[in-house]
């Protein structure tokens, strides 16, 4: 290949490059897996669908990622900082006191759209690498709110094991697909999770 060729080859390349993050970047790609992910479980997660969805070929897919393996893998990392961390430091960035924080927690956990983690939850019966993902999300999830119940009073063990519980009935009321926490519902959990 002569420099000729070689620089026109690499200015489109760029080009692509420049225009494919403009059209679709990597963050929509992610946005649509957890959306086909949470409708259709981990057979939605094929090229051809989510790139028509987004409007795309399928060559922005692998401008983006380099397999569906590595695409998955991918979509882990964004449920577990999106839905996990992100939500944790966006608590602690506030400087509210130890009780908002739980009630915020809570009023998260209650009204939060359940289908994504159910779907994340089912993949993992099948698949270890998603149970080794939804583990450490639990665990995090569930030390985090230990975390909050001692700092409204409750002693280590006692905020572990309540944090266990309120978070194992969590688990159970989003794989039953429950109605809608009502607000009176919502300051009875409340008060039990407070010390008197």
């Amino acid at each position: 290949m002569d420099i000729i060729t070689s620089t026109i080859a690499l200015v489109n390349t760029l080009r692509y490059g420049d225009i494919m993050d403009e059209k679709l970047n990597r963050q929509r790609w992610l946005t649509a897996g957890l959306q086909a992910l949470a409708e259709e479980g981990p057979e939605g997660l094929r090229i051809m669908p989510i790139a028509e969805q987004l409007g795309v070929t399928k060559g922005s897919f692998y401008w983006h990622f380099k397999n569906l393996e590595e695409y998955r893998t991918a979509l882990l990392e964004e449920w577990e900082q999106s839905y996990t961390q992100e939500a944790i430091q966006c608590l602690e960035k506030d400087n509210n006191d130890p009780h908002t924080k739980l009630r915020t927690w809570i009023i998260g956990a209650a009204y939060s759209d359940f289908k994504l983690d159910r779907a994340i939850r089912s993949w993992s019966l099948n698949n270890p690498a998603v149970r080794e993902v939804r583990a450490r999300v639990d665990l995090e999830r569930i030390n985090y709110l230990a975390k909050l119940l001692r700092g409204v009073g409750w002693s280590k063990d006692e905020a572990l094991t309540l944090g266990q519980w309120a978070y194992c009935a969590w688990v159970g009321y989003a794989a039953l697909d429950g109605p809608v926490t009502t607000e009176k519902q919502l300051k009875l959990i409340l008060s039990i999770l407070l010390p008197k």
